[in-house]
């Protein structure tokens, strides 16, 4: 294993909960700070539209009742665009998987404010459709491999540095072809269409694909799937004031599966729950990030 594999292993087995917290701020405009007068969510276009307001729109009605605040939601274009908003503060609260999160982090100094629980130990699959012979990753040396976004954590970086350093497999020298999708949705189809011999997924989307019908129970069949490494995190821009910092926080903390209200909040957000995030636990990710020459990106 890589020394960047090793320090992921290492800093995933530690809490995280020492992450993040935030004094609250008595004067929140002083020093620079705004205060929205609508809060601002842009979320990552992992899927489409239709289904990221399907997927989003109860949390935003929770986080509004919870806040006090009005929410607003933004899908951008693709994945870069949500960090051209974010960098241009068109955005108040952004929805980032790891890589863009560290990206923006480095790029416009984001800070981490929560993830959902399963996202501390998060793992992509390498689909095949389901008549394909191919039981093992080496039995597809010449085909079409399919990824997501190129800055997607779970469809594109992750799936890569494991290819590379699991199994020694350089995507471009092995495969025949190497495509991007530029969303997990798109990936599964491409896949189950034909288009694309294999394809690395988000997990969570294939099961939710299987769940709501948009995929059918054997269509698709997983040859290979990663081992975990954190992903999503909900982060906030500096100049955003610490007072609504700490409002946002404790409002997505106090979602509690055992009120029937809040689980179906949690429920449409693949979650059982949130936890601070802190930026320690990303640091691996950024190592990984900057070998492969991504982390300046804009």
């Amino acid at each position: 294993m890589t020394r960047s594999w090793h320090i992921l292993l290492a800093v995933m087995a530690m809490t995280i909960a020492v992450g993040a917290y935030y004094a609250v701020d008595p004067a929140p405009a002083r020093f620079g700070h705004t205060v929205p007068s609508a809060v601002r969510v842009g979320v990552l276009p992992d899927m489409n539209q239709e289904e990221l307001e399907r997927r989003y729109s109860p949390l935003l009605s929770y986080l509004a009742e919870e806040t006090g605040l009005d929410f607003r939601l933004v899908v951008p274009a693709d994945y870069a665009e949500l960090l051209q908003l974010f960098g241009q503060g068109e955005v108040d609260l952004a929805l980032f998987g790891g890589l863009t999160f560290v990206q923006a982090n480095s790029l416009y100094q984001a800070e981490p404010l929560v993830m959902r629980d399963v996202d501390t130990r998060f793992i992509s699959v390498f689909v095949v459709r389901h008549a394909d012979p191919a039981t093992r990753l080496t039995d597809l040396e010449g085909k079409t491999l399919a990824f997501g976004s190129s800055l997607s954590t779970s469809g594109h970086l992750m799936p890569r540095y494991f290819l590379q350093n699991s199994k020694q497999i350089i995507p471009e020298n092995f495969f025949g072809h190497v495509i991007y999708s530029g969303a997990h949705d798109r990936t599964a189809y491409m896949v189950r269409d034909g288009e694309a011999d294999l394809g690395a997924v988000n997990v969570e989307i294939v099961d939710r694909m299987l769940h709501d019908g948009r995929l059918r129970k054997g269509e698709l069949r997983v040859v290979w799937e990663t081992p975990p490494y954190p992903d999503y995190v909900w982060a906030v821009p500096p100049h955003l004031d610490e007072e609504t910092k700490i409002r946002l926080r404790d409002a997505y903390l106090k979602l509690d599966p055992d009120d029937k209200r809040k689980s179906q909040v949690l429920s449409r957000l693949g979650a059982t729950g949130f936890v601070p995030a802190g930026a320690r636990i990303f640091q691996p990710l950024k190592q990984i990030a900057a070998d492969f020459e991504l982390l300046g990106m804009e």
